[in-house]
């Protein structure tokens, strides 16, 4: 009995060792795959599939944090936008994505939000960025001490559930807004930071700008010649951040272009109704131009849709585009329901979020089929009574290393 038990003892003790290789060499003999197909194979996945892929191994982490990897996974997420939802929620702010309907039919099937991430925070919400590469702006405004508070910008990542609190700028101005834009040549991310004057006043006084993923974190001044209010709204096109302003000396309408690789300012001048358009409606990307779209509903109930695209920033060029739908289509399909602009697809659809209706819904105005399809979603049970923001055609991106 001895005899055997000893035995046994030997051979398992042999199993053990012939397995107890060293860790590394088991990381690199284990998976059969070469690395380039390894790359080809998981960028086809999901953002949460990636995460999980990292921890397989050392190796695949390391491999899976590669620049090649982060854009080609990018360039992939291009071709299958997603709807991108936000709301704030006791002290946290939750975000959720959806893929996002393709052409949709009056025979699409619903679409399902999925769970992201949520972010907490000590102060009263302010805004949120529309979605740019995968990386969204949010601003609050926090107390920090008995009557003065200060606005706090924070970049997210839903695809990495990663968050990043931006140093404070240094500065004695009492107001500051920071812009997020995107320069697609050099690829990089920027935070513009404008500051206000003094207490009473709007117009602008110091610039100054962050880039993400250097690994200085720190804010830069920039100079801008123009003397001009601070902006109340903007839209990033193509390392363009686009924003109506007025000339503090001139009193002139215009349109503030930033471009975000070289770091600085020009402006079109324009017309009041084409200041009105912008200041008062929306501003969109349309086919990579800018585009201003005044929405107060009226066109649903005459059947028609006006959009102005600026053609040419040089010459200042712009064209009106009307678009006519059949006489009561938007009655019969919405009702009285209050509806909120949300944006214009690729695809050149208009979207509107449906307020206060369970499951939610989502309408896609398409203005060359002249069609109007109302899309029913499910997940944001959540959110019911609460303001979603609502981001067409975001992408997952997956590099770990913008937000540390």
């Amino acid at each position: 009995m001895k005899k055997r038990r000893k035995t046994v003892s030997e051979d398992r003790l042999t199993i053990t060792q012939r397995n107890a290789r060293p860790e590394n060499e088991r990381e690199n003999s284990s998976p059969h795959i070469p690395v380039d197909q390894t790359i080809d194979i998981v960028s086809r996945l999901q953002a949460k599939s990636v995460a999980a892929c990292r921890c397989v191994s050392k190796l695949w982490g390391s491999t899976l944090r590669l620049p090649h990897f982060n854009e080609l996974f990018l360039t992939r997420s291009l071709a299958r936008p997603q709807l991108l939802f936000a709301f704030q929620k006791h002290g946290r702010f939750c975000f959720f994505s959806s893929p996002q309907p393709q052409n949709p039919d009056e025979n699409s099937s619903p679409i399902v939000a999925n769970y992201h991430m949520r972010l907490s925070f000590d102060g009263v919400f302010c805004e949120m960025s529309e979605s740019i590469h995968g990386l969204v702006c949010l601003i609050y405004t926090k107390e920090i001490s008995r009557g003065r508070t200060e606005t706090v910008p924070v970049v997210c990542n839903p695809s990495t559930g990663q968050s990043l609190p931006l140093p404070k700028l240094t500065t004695k101005r009492v107001k500051v807004i920071s812009y997020l834009g995107y320069d697609p040549v050099d690829k990089q991310f920027k935070v513009l930071s404008m500051t206000r004057r003094h207490e009473n006043a709007w117009e602008c006084g110091e610039h100054q700008i962050l880039t993400l993923g250097t690994g200085e974190f720190s804010w830069r001044m920039v100079e801008c010649r123009i003397s001009h209010d601070l902006p109340r709204k903007r839209i990033c096109i193509d390392g363009v951040l686009y924003y109506p302003a007025t000339d503090r000396s001139s009193r002139d309408c215009m349109i503030v272009c930033f471009d975000v690789r070289s770091e600085s300012f020009k402006s079109i001048i324009v017309v009041e109704d084409v200041y009105r358009a912008a200041l008062d409606g929306y501003l969109i990307d349309y086919n990579g131009k800018l585009g201003l779209y005044e929405c107060d509903f009226d066109w649903f109930f005459d059947g028609s849709l006006e959009l102005l695209v600026l053609e040419d920033a040089e010459k200042q060029v712009w064209s009106k585009h009307t678009y006519l739908f059949p006489p009561n289509l938007w009655k019969d399909i919405v009702g009285t329901a209050e509806v909120h602009f949300v944006g214009v697809t690729r695809t050149n659809e208009v979207v509107f979020w449906i307020e206060r209706m369970m499951p939610s819904c989502l309408l896609y105005c398409n203005i060359e089929r002249k069609t109007i399809v109302r899309v029913a979603l499910h997940g944001l049970e959540a959110g019911k009574n609460r303001k979603v923001y609502t981001c067409l055609d975001h992408v997952e991106n997956v590099n770990l290393e913008l937000l540390l």
